[in-house]
């Protein structure tokens, strides 16, 4: 009993708070729902056009049906009548006659229990609150069935109520009221106030049959007591003298056995079935508000109950009769209008929706997921818009589509895709880097064979990057910093060429942060099996990410792929291949007069060339003597409506192929040089402007008719603006060398090779594969062409070369007598990934040559692995330390790097000169010469650049006669006398004995000593007769190696001044310009020029760039395209973004509490702390705003 009173007593006071509004007034409400689902409108005929005249019989079970009902519109539960839960009254179509036969009908089941007018009053008031709050969707009412059935139990069968109760139901009287407006119904002679005064008649008639017990002993009959005052059910009588006292005791017997078989019961009614057939045939449904007020309930509750304390009729009727009380309730009702309005509800839950999966989202942000969590490939539509908008990609080739849904890629798994040129490759790595930054929320490499692909990655890249919240970081050059910077909600994007993403990934390792790497993604795969340094940094990078054993997914692509499966076994990879091009790509092969067309099925030599055309074109004697091959006629046929590369074999026969072309044309088409007059001008002044006043006289001569040449001799800028002309169509012929073929994406019409050679070395497959590749526009064009112009003593050579498969690709790591090895022996052993002999063994086992190796490459992975280990001991670079063990009672092994190996590793300098330069900065710290930056300057010349120039000695005089005394001692501390150089100008032999390979580097110190002084490039390479692609290059490699012995020196105490002295000379001598211009070099595609003329124009600082207007740079500078000033603003927008980002970390990382401080916290210290903290972060995030 004690368990079933708490709930039973529950759900009576809940009954205090109830009401009742049978609100006639609100019509063509908005739709609700009840928890179930089910819409509930409110209709807006069911108010004051239906008059509820509701009939009973006998005999029925009619306290049973209204409990169900009244019951279920509070509880909001299973136990609704299911006729009710499938269609709401207030939807019903009252419009139509059967609507409106339909609610009487169903209304006639509610009507059936008021029995009197009391009950009428005190379950209508219940049942209110109920049907409120389910509209107001804010209920958590809890209740049993309000009625109960002297004559069954609360089964669920018996609980369940249906469409048409039993015998026919008397709606006559009830129809007619249907049509009546609300005037009539209020009408003083209305038949629906009638019935209502005789329903009070009747009530007042009948002898009340219940009553209150008195108090007693029983716990059952106060159980019974308190569970009617719980529910402020009162019964009373019309009359007091009429009141049945006899069998009271029984009746509370039985009322004590309805309790023990129902969970509650809202009123205390007479069991017996006599009682209840005495009640009135006929009662009409009647509104009311609550006998007794909120008050009066407050008062009585604490007073106990006296079983003679019985209410007359008139304290019933206080206020009016039962029908003025029932009129004014329904005026009341009709004037009050609904607190929210339907729409005012809907609005609310339409934005409680939104707010949750806005949480949502803000959640995946921050935390990521491994779910798809958009439609572009789990991408959301913005990055498929900025596709559109930054590269005019609107739907991706199947075979894209294809890879991109891939189990493996789905997985996470490693992958490695290989398809011809211009297939659209680089497409799918940057939707998988997106994927990884923004779902999945791990950092990304990206890495690129060259330092001008990767600049002009960085541009492309980072438009998405400022759209799109995450970094673009450059790794190149000097550029980048070890370890990166930690981000503090950003995911970055490093794009590294091979060598610095080395690095990189050995700062991760050290300081334990791959985890925070998720992706890379490595361009041009078959580098890997380059067979010079680069193949073997290259591996050795992708070796150490798989032996951590962390969860990062590689991904390589490549179009020139012979021997994947070994590739696929180094990298634990799935492969995905196809040779889907955008165009069809038709070869030819030209000898002599004749045009064959190149036929790759041919399964015989003789099928393989088939006879195409002879050329005809009109020649003149003249014009065969200079042009024997043709070119002009090849290149006439595409030029100038379409593009057309050509590749030479050197970069000076590049330079006279477009010299002589130009020269055909002036005399015999000079109306091509009318075409895109305005443009190709506009391209001088840029070039003019760039080289500061001075421009290659062959540019100068060939731009007029669109011709320009393109090779590395050119600088960076030089390049980056020819690409882009020939891109737009200004330029439409490039004469070039095989490295732009490897370079950025330049499609063309028509691909000319001028001869099967690159440089003195015949071509090989791969080579040619990606040269042909070039042809055919995608988007543009429908098909492609290839000539490839040979002669009749190559014509074997190049049989074997159209019918050959691609060239093996073996690893690099052999490369210089095992140079390779030894290098990643140093750094796994630095790094301690592995700290034994057996470790080293082990991890030797899972590079590319060990399993080339195991498939017949004569190589013993044992062997090179012991040998390379002593040649390390015997450097100096790694010791081997005897450990005993006292458990095993054995000797172990350990491997441990020195202080010069760490140097080594760290600062990635090449393992043949790091002994070299431990001695020249050792010698340099007892004799440095520090009035000029002349010495430093010699201190980071690149060694591996001294074999590519010879000195020209009356130059090198010169130059030394140039120096001031204090430089002059300098240069003969190091080793370069000036008698020794002056001899050797003179022509004279000298007994001197000198280090030539000294002697050589200092000399190409001199060169970068003018750079420093802020001479152009142009005025280096003359003063020099060096390339201003040398020149350029030679400041690019020495700023590089600049950065290498800065961390070469950090790891040496002993060369601590080195470590102040090279901070800011680095930086300096990445761009050899004054302290004021720097911020502006630093933005990417900026250089000399295009930094004075910022700076001149007041655009001096990083801010001011990234919030300028590209309309106004154009307006303000003059000859610049609006799309380089555009890439200028983005780029700079993405470097401020950076370096904010970086004091937003510092930040934290000042504020931030230490663990061992927050295990002890003390109270005043941390609350300063925190005070501190906030202010501080207030006080950045005003500044950024």
């Amino acid at each position: 009993m004690n368990e079933s009173n708490g709930p039973l007593r529950k759900v009576g006071r809940s009954h205090k708070r109830m009401r009742l509004d049978v609100d006639f007034s609100q019509r063509s409400q908005s739709a609700y729902k009840f928890d179930k689902g089910t819409s509930v409108e409110k209709h807006a005929k069911l108010d004051h056009e239906n008059k509820i005249h509701v009939h009973t019989r006998k005999g029925n079970s009619p306290n049973k049906q209204t409990a169900e009902i009244v019951g279920s519109l509070i509880s909001g539960k299973d136990s609704f009548p299911d006729h009710l839960q499938s269609t709401p009254v207030r939807n019903l179509k009252m419009k139509t006659k059967s609507g409106r036969i339909d609610v009487i009908a169903r209304l006639a089941e509610a009507q059936d229990t008021l029995n009197n007018s009391d009950d009428i009053l005190a379950g209508l008031d219940i049942a209110d609150v109920g049907i409120h709050s389910q509209f107001n969707g804010s209920s958590n009412t809890t209740c049993d069935k309000f009625g109960n059935d002297n004559r069954g139990d609360n089964s669920a069968e018996n609980s369940t109520t249906v469409t048409q109760p039993k015998g026919t139901v008397k709606i006559t009287k009830c129809i007619k009221h249907l049509d009546m407006s609300d005037d009539d119904i209020f009408a003083p002679d209305s038949d629906f106030l009638s019935q209502i005064e005789n329903l009070e008649n009747e009530a007042h008639g009948q002898t009340d049959r219940r009553a209150i017990t008195e108090k007693t002993t029983n716990s059952t009959s106060q159980h019974v007591h308190k569970e009617c005052r719980g529910n402020k059910v009162c019964v009373e009588s019309c009359d007091t003298s009429k009141l049945v006292l006899k069998d009271v005791q029984s009746k509370i017997v039985d009322e004590k056995e309805n309790c023990k078989e129902k969970a509650a019961g809202s009123v205390t009614k007479l069991k017996s079935q006599t009682e209840l057939n005495c009640l009135t045939d006929k009662y009409h449904i009647s509104f009311s508000s609550p006998l007794m007020t909120r008050d009066q309930d407050h008062d009585n509750t604490g007073k106990p109950e006296n079983s003679s304390a019985m209410k007359t009729p008139t304290s019933v009727s206080v206020g009016g009769s039962l029908k003025d009380r029932i009129k004014r309730k329904l005026q009341e009702n009709a004037s009050t209008k609904l607190i929210n309005s339907p729409g005012a509800v809907m609005e609310q839950r339409r934005e409680g929706e939104v707010s949750v999966a806005t949480a949502k989202a803000e959640q995946m942000k921050r935390e990521g997921t491994d779910c798809d969590i958009g439609p572009f490939y789990g991408l959301s539509s913005k990055v498929k818009t900025l596709l559109q908008q930054h590269r005019g990609i609107s739907n991706l080739y199947k075979w894209q589509d294809e890879c991109l849904n891939l189990p493996a890629v789905l997985e996470g798994k490693n992958l490695i895709y290989s398809l011809p040129t211009s297939g659209g490759k680089t497409l799918v790595a940057e939707i998988l880097i997106m994927r990884e930054l923004l779902c999945k929320k791990k950092d990304a490499i990206l890495i690129l064979p060259f330092v001008s692909i990767v600049q002009e990655k960085v541009r492309g890249l980072s438009p998405f990057g400022i759209d799109l919240d995450f970094l673009v970081e450059e790794y190149a050059g000097s550029k980048g910093k070890f370890p990166p910077l930690k981000r503090r909600k950003r995911q970055s994007l490093y794009i590294a060429t091979i060598e610095k993403a080395h690095s990189l990934v050995n700062s991760l390792i050290e300081n334990n942060r791959m985890d925070s790497l998720g992706l890379v993604v490595v361009d041009e795969l078959h580098m890997i099996g380059e067979g010079g340094s680069r193949g073997a940094t290259l591996e050795s990078t992708l070796l150490k990410i798989i032996y951590t054993q962390k969860n990062i997914q590689i991904v390589g692509m490549s179009a020139t792929l012979s021997n994947i499966s070994d590739l696929q076994t180094f990298l634990g990879a799935e492969v995905y291949s196809n040779n889907f091009r955008p165009v069809e790509l038709t070869e030819y092969a030209k000898l002599q007069d004749n045009i064959y067309q190149v036929n790759p099925k041919a399964k015989c030599p003789e099928d393989q060339l088939v006879h195409d055309r002879v050329v005809m074109y009109k020649y003149s004697p003249d014009m065969t003597r200079v042009d024997g091959d043709h070119l002009l006629g090849l290149v006439l046929e595409v030029i100038p409506e379409k593009s057309c590369l050509l590749f030479c074999p050197t970069k000076k026969n590049c330079e006279n192929v477009a010299m002589m072309l130009c020269k055909l044309l002036v005399k015999h088409h000079h109306e091509l040089s009318l075409v895109k007059k305005t443009e190709r001008k506009a391209l001088l002044k840029e070039l003019y402007n760039d080289g500061a006043g001075k421009i290659c006289p062959v540019l100068q001569y060939t731009l007029h008719f669109g011709v320009a040449y393109h090779h590395s001799g050119l600088t960076a800028d030089e390049r980056r603006l020819i690409e882009d002309a020939y891109a737009e169509g200004t330029l439409c012929l490039l004469t070039c060398t095989s490295t732009l073929a490897a370079g950025v994406n330049l499609p063309a019409k028509r691909v000319i090779l001028r001869s099967p050679y690159v440089g003195s070395q015949f071509i090989t497959r791969s080579q040619y594969k990606q040269m042909v590749g070039r042809a055919g526009r995608a988007g543009i064009d429908s098909s492609g062409e290839s000539i490839l112009i040979t002669k009749p003593s190559d014509t074997e050579k190049v049989g074997e070369l159209l019918t050959a498969p691609l060239e093996v690709c073996h690893s690099s790591l052999m490369h210089d007598d095992g140079k390779g090895i030894r290098g990643l022996i140093l750094s796994t052993v630095g790094l301690q990934m592995t700290k034994t002999t057996q470790e080293v063994f082990s991890c030797m086992e899972k590079t590319l040559l060990s399993v080339q190796a195991s498939h017949g490459v004569p190589c013993d992975i044992v062997d090179l692995t012991r040998q390379s280990l002593q040649q390390l001991v015997d450097l100096g670079l790694v010791v081997q330390k005897r450990t005993s063990s006292q458990e095993t009672d054995t000797d172990s092994h350990h491997l441990e790097v020195t202080m010069l190996g760490r140097a080594t590793f760290k600062g990635s300098v090449n393992l043949d000169w790091s002994a070299r330069l431990y001695s020249d900065l050792h010698q340099g710290e007892e004799s440095l010469v520090l009035s000029s930056h002349l010495h430093l300057l010699y201190l980071v010349t690149p060694y591996d650049m001294v074999a590519m120039v010879s000195p020209s000695w009356i130059i090198y005089f010169q130059e030394m006669s140039t120096l001031n005394p204090v430089e002059l001692k300098m240069a003969a501390l190091i080793g370069v006398p000036e008698g020794y150089i002056a001899r050797k100008a003179s022509g004279q032999k000298s007994r001197q004995k000198v280090d030539e390979f000294v002697v050589s580097r200092f000399y190409l110190t001199l060169m970068l000593y003018e750079l420093w002084k802020q001479r152009s490039v142009w005025e280096v390479s003359e003063k020099f007769q060096q390339t201003r692609g040398f020149i350029q290059n030679l400041l690019s490699s020495a700023a590089s190696f600049a950065s290498c012995v800065y961390h070469f020196c950090q790891e040496l105490d002993e060369f601590w001044p080195y470590q102040d002295l090279f901070g800011n000379f680095v930086q300096r001598l990445s761009y050899c310009v004054s302290s004021e211009l720097i911020p502006l070099m630093e933005i990417p595609g900026v250089k000399l020029g295009r930094a004075k003329q910022m700076y001149s124009v007041g655009y001096r600082t990083l801010a001011q760039v990234a919030n300028a207007d590209p309309e106004d740079l154009v307006k303000k500078i003059k000859q610049i395209p609006r799309k380089v000033a555009q890439q200028i603003v983005t780029a700079a927008k993405m470097l401020l973004n950076e370096k904010a980002e970086a004091l937003w970390q510092e930040v934290e990382d000042l504020v931030m509490v230490p663990e061992t401080a927050s295990t002890h916290p003390s109270p005043d210290i941390s609350s300063q702390t925190s005070v501190a903290s906030s202010g501080i972060l207030a006080a950045l995030t005003d500044w950024t705003e």
